[in-house]
């Protein structure tokens, strides 16, 4: 729940390492890190772009950064299928997960990557509504 420059004292590093050690303990799978926030600090954005980018302890990471209110607006579409019947699989919520992490490639600098999340979420929705 830390917003501020302590967030990323406290979450940056220490998320990027227990997700590490979960990645090398479940090699076989698929893994991602959904790090949700009130508000995203941009030292914590930073140090979340390299290891997405870049790597942490040579590999690159799936770390999702989501500010609460993106998870809630990813949660009301999920309300939203279930409510019309219409069932979510994991693929369709790990293609948004992929999305947000290949933007990566499309930016120069984290603060890009951090603004185009709700757009690519938004995108994401649609996709699934119809």
């Amino acid at each position: 729940m830390l917003t501020g420059r302590n967030q990323w004292y406290y979450e940056g590093q220490p998320v990027m390492r227990h997700f590490r050690d979960f990645e090398d303990e479940h090699k076989d799978k698929l893994s991602y890190c959904v790090f949700i926030a009130p508000k995203l600090h941009r030292d914590t954005i930073n140090t979340f772009w390299n290891a997405v980018k870049y790597g942490y302890e040579g590999q690159r990471q799936k770390i999702i950064p989501l500010s609460i209110s993106n998870f809630v607006s990813i949660l009301k579409s999920l309300l939203d299928m279930k409510t019309k019947q219409k069932s979510l699989r994991h693929e369709n919520l790990s293609s948004l997960y992929d999305q947000i992490l290949s933007s990566t490639n499309s930016f120069s600098d984290s603060n890009e990557w951090l603004g185009s999340i709700r757009a690519t979420i938004s995108s994401w929705q649609k996709d699934i509504a119809s």
